[in-house]
């Protein structure tokens, strides 16, 4: 393979050209988080009925609560300070999100593309790893929401921030996986390695919600079908970042 630019020779999971320095098109082919989300939903397709009690099963005690627990907070604690309802809220995401992040244990077991109850329940010895994964968000959010309250170009720096953390943490449950590390070295490796393609991330982001938001809005019991197939999706994309040596993680002696 050589480079469009300067004629060099790359390797073929080259980023970018050690002659020329300029970018070569694997992260916009080889690295696509569209091309990416097709592949993954080739192979899941097939099986996806099979997922099906794993998916209502996750919705009833992942996603369902969540939803609750955004109409009680909308409307029914207006008496309450903002602070208390803010500290609230967040105890709330963090017992109730680690329900639908503990599966990547079990699916970083597998090559398939299918989920048991069994399996599901059985990854629930991790709940207690990914509410540390979500305490770290929980506490970054605080943190950048009292910094940023209370001006509308800060309020504007709050949303690049949590979107910019997103895009950080979403590779971190498969990186903590595969490389067997904690949480906060695989935020730090996230942030690290995946500059070059953090824009990939974003559009893997923007498409899983879209695809999960409409599943919502036309019939709930369709998350049954797109939360498994997110699951599987972002493995599938993280595993290619690290065959494609985006992340390398190498422990110190």
């Amino acid at each position: 393979m050589k480079c469009q630019y300067c004629n060099g020779k790359l390797a073929i999971h080259d980023l970018w050209c050690v002659n020329c320095g300029k970018r070569t098109d694997v992260i916009s082919k080889d690295l696509s988080a569209i091309s990416s989300l097709k592949l993954s939903w080739a192979k899941y397709k097939s099986v996806k009925g099979k997922n099906l009690p794993v998916g209502i099963l996750s919705v009833l005690i992942g996603i369902l609560p969540i939803y609750f627990l955004l109409w009680a907070f909308n409307f029914t604690t207006p008496d309450l300070p903002v602070w208390q309802v803010l500290m609230i809220r967040n105890i709330a995401w963090l017992l109730i999100i680690p329900m639908t992040l503990v599966q990547f244990t079990q699916i970083c077991k597998r090559d398939d593309y299918i989920l048991s109850v069994k399996d599901y329940l059985a990854a629930f010895n991790t709940y207690f790893k990914y509410i540390l994964f979500i305490l770290v968000s929980v506490v970054y959010y605080l943190v950048i929401h009292f910094i940023c309250q209370g001006d509308p170009i800060l309020n504007l720096v709050w949303l690049v921030l949590v979107v910019y953390w997103i895009t950080v943490i979403l590779p971190c449950p498969i990186l903590m996986e595969r490389f067997k590390i904690n949480v906060f070295k695989a935020i730090r490796l996230s942030y690290k390695d995946a500059g070059d393609i953090r824009w990939n991330l974003f559009l893997m982001i923007i498409l899983l919600f879209s695809l999960n938001f409409i599943a919502t809005v036309l019939f709930i019991i369709g998350l049954a079908i797109t939360l498994p197939f997110s699951w599987f999706a972002i493995r599938d994309y993280v595993d290619k970042l690290i065959d494609y040596e985006v992340f390398q993680y190498v422990e110190k002696v």
